[in-house]
């Protein structure tokens, strides 16, 4: 508890000495002004007049959809690099989970960085530069080194456990003093400093919720907004589309080709399917070559329904440079704790686990009336 009293005083007095070339940011007071009425006029309805968004943004609806979040810096924007922020406003967000309309076809480039500025505007100063430090390239001075020196301070007992693993950034729960760190795909919480450390899901036992799975959901929205569509196999909805469902898959597993078969009841009921790579074994695993070919494919949806059917002799070499998608898809799938397939992961990202026939799968994606 000393050291991490001693990284807190460091971090206060630092951040009241920061010089002025530390707070510069990419955009210009005239962008911030340009972006406010845009923001006012397109954005605040659902995010805040602010960029705050609603006190209950992190509970769930009806539908188990998440209400759109904060963009003041309080919630993950700032996890998402300058590109997809701009991607997002173009394109909508239901692609990463959400209902956000896109905006392409009435806001220009210089308009979208105008309300990314406005709302960037209200970012802490810490915030923003950690998130410069992690997206920017800059030789501006940042105050992430200081942040991630708390962590480190935090973090070091259980370092020492568990040796070279990977532990994500440490972050704040809503209970006071404990502390939430993620190791591959599992959850621990630090409590005293991290002198103590629980493994399993934190719950609310006064109002039921979760607060692991939602941890959970939130990182395959995350994981899920970095792929475009072009890095997919889609199968898209036949009429109005009416659900997303995000499928981790393998050409040689029996589930995988049963879900497949039933596909077409799934676009029929309006579900547009989002076919990622997932060889279990990774490049050992008896679907990895044939993945790979599939997404060297001009037709990579004949050549999956082909693959599914065990049908290999049209399928191409896998050779093409599109074809490391499919270890981006197997590096991905880990992050989210996928170890078998089928891997269904809902539009919220909640996670269904393994094979379900259509007849219960579509009401699970849907809400009936």
């Amino acid at each position: 508890m000393k050291i991490l009293k001693l990284f807190i005083v460091a971090l206060v007095l630092t951040t009241s000495q920061v010089p002025a070339s530390a707070k510069e940011r990419w955009y210009s007071d005239e962008q911030v002004t340009r972006g406010e009425p845009l923001f006012q006029q397109n954005c605040a309805a659902c995010h805040g007049q602010n960029a705050e968004a609603t006190p209950n943004w992190k509970q769930t609806d009806a539908n188990g959809n998440y209400p759109p979040p904060p963009l003041n810096g309080t919630a993950h924007t700032w996890h998402h690099d300058l590109e997809l922020l701009r991607r997002t406003i173009r394109e909508g967000g239901a692609k990463f989970g959400g209902q956000m309309p896109g905006f392409e076809g009435s806001l220009s480039a210089t308009e979208i960085d105008s309300i990314i500025a406005f709302f960037q505007s209200k970012w802490p100063d810490e915030i923003y530069q950690r998130w410069a430090g992690r997206f920017e390239s800059s030789d501006l001075p940042s105050l992430n080194d200081i942040v991630v020196a708390t962590n480190k301070a935090i973090t070091r007992l259980l370092r020492q456990r568990i040796g070279n693993a990977k532990i994500d950034d440490v972050s704040k729960t809503s209970v006071e003093g404990v502390w939430q760190v993620q190791i591959g795909n599992r959850y621990v919480y630090l409590l005293d400093g991290g002198r103590y450390a629980l493994m399993g899901d934190l719950v609310n036992l006064e109002d039921g919720r979760n607060l692991t799975e939602q941890a959970r959901r939130l990182t395959a929205i995350e994981t899920l907004s970095e792929f475009d569509d072009t890095d997919l196999v889609i199968f898209p909805a036949r009429g109005q589309s009416r659900a997303m469902l995000n499928v981790f898959t393998d050409t040689s597993c029996p589930y995988c080709q049963k879900l497949h078969g039933e596909i077409d009841k799934l676009q029929e009921a309006g579900i547009t399917v989002r076919y990622f790579p997932y060889a279990r074994g990774g490049s050992r695993g008896p679907g990895y070559q044939h993945l790979r070919s599939i997404w060297c494919a001009e037709n990579r949806n004949q050549a999956m329904t082909d693959a599914k059917n065990q049908r290999f002799d049209d399928l191409p070499p896998g050779d093409c440079e599109a074809a490391s998608m499919v270890d981006r898809g197997y590096l991905a799938g880990n992050k989210m704790g996928i170890s078998g397939t089928p891997a269904l992961i809902k539009s919220n990202g909640e996670k269904i686990e393994g094979y379900r026939p259509y007849q219960e799968l579509i009401p699970l994606l849907i809400q009936q009336p």
